[in-house]
């Protein structure tokens, strides 16, 4: 069984589990132009300003300050945050309730705009934080039909503001299908993740690094692989039993994913064998990467027991990068490191001899008894 997610019960309920929270991070890279449907709602609410006046210059302000914040604050994170977008996407709601409030409720040509950060963004979410997206959606919408009723008549706004309105929300639901169908097409949560530990399988890797290298090659950026295990895997098993090997692996490709940026991915590859692609990244990044993978894991008991991990690390011209060739180098690389006394980042190149550092001075014991 999956151990629950560490949170609060509510950030448990927002995150799900470790599938929910891959599938997140690869929806919101998907969904990564927010200022296409921004920009789509900022011209709807300049429209009507002759009309409705300057408190729609006020909200127009109000929204895009949240939504560049959100995007400020995504950009200072390892890793896509549910909770980052979740508020950005509750005060937008609220946004454009205030807009219909002030625009005539039931009459407003606003109305429709509500639907607009639910499903664009909402969609990353897992079905039950989706629902309670849409109810709080009909909620805002309808007190803020009910408030309009107390407040003065507004003036009425040709059909055209409708006309805009209506355009952008077919803009924003068209361009959000795309990456909707783009998603389905190549992400598949039963064919491409890893049941146990929620990370990318090794059915995706080649899909994935293909658009890497493409992305990386057009501005003469290099692609990065680092290739890992966990050392002496089977004595976990044999000593402590299969479920407690599980618990190990879940608890490493949560380290994993945190330690990473959001354009790097982790997939795993084998039983106890994760590889890691790392775009933009050349040799030197991928060692430090690497490096700090290994430190992570060292440092502080994974599971309840204190392990290991060996890993190589391998770069190239993203252009003339070949999966399998990196992929060989790197599982050279990591053979070396555990040739040469685990516990250890040896750093490899596609085609040339390799490198193997001195072991770090403050290994941990390779296994000792859980932790009480």
């Amino acid at each position: 069984m999956r151990p629950p997610p560490a949170g609060s019960r509510a950030m448990r309920w927002l995150r799900g589990d470790a599938q929910d929270r891959t599938r997140f991070a690869d929806m919101y890279l998907r969904f990564r132009r927010p200022y296409v449907f921004g920009g789509a709602v900022s011209v709807a609410k300049v429209v009507g300003v002759p009309w409705f006046g300057l408190p729609l210059v006020a909200l127009f302000l109000a929204g895009g300050l949240t939504m560049l914040g959100a995007v400020v604050v995504q950009r200072r994170l390892r890793r896509p945050s549910e909770p980052v977008v979740a508020a950005a996407v509750l005060l937008l709601q609220l946004n454009l309730a205030v807009v219909v409030l002030l625009t005539g409720g039931a009459t407003s040509p606003y109305l429709v705009l509500l639907t607009i950060p639910l499903f664009s963004q909402a969609v990353c979410f897992r079905p039950p934080v989706l629902a309670t997206g849409a109810a709080l959606t009909f909620l805002f919408a309808g007190l803020a039909v009910l408030f309009a009723d107390t407040l003065p008549a507004v003036p009425a706004a040709p059909s055209t503001v409708g006309l805009v309105a209506f355009g952008t929300v077919l803009l924003c639901l068209t361009t959000a299908a795309r990456y909707l169908a783009s998603a389905d097409l190549h992400s598949r949560d039963g064919a491409v993740l890893d049941p146990m530990t929620g990370l990318y399988n090794r059915l995706t890797l080649a899909d994935r690094f293909v658009q890497a290298q493409e992305r990386e090659a057009a501005t003469g950026g290099s692609l990065a692989l680092v290739m890992c295990d966990v050392d002496h895997f089977k004595s976990v098993n044999d000593t402590y039993g299969h479920a407690r090997g599980d618990a190990v692996l879940q608890e490493l490709a949560d380290r994993l994913r945190t330690g990473l940026r959001s354009t790097d991915v982790a997939y795993r590859v084998g039983g106890e064998e994760f590889v890691v692609l790392l775009p933009g990244r050349d040799a030197a990044g991928a060692q430090r990467v690497a490096e700090r993978m290994r430190a992570a894991v060292a440092d502080t008991p994974v599971a309840g027991l204190r392990v290991t991990v060996s890993a190589g690390a391998v770069s190239a011209p993203a252009a003339q990068a070949s999966l399998p060739e990196l992929l060989r180098a790197a599982d050279a690389a990591l053979y070396a490191a555990k040739d040469a006394g685990r516990n250890r980042v040896v750093t490899g190149v596609p085609g040339q001899r390799l490198v193997i550092p001195p072991h770090p001075a403050a290994a941990h014991p390779l296994l000792v008894p859980p932790l009480t």
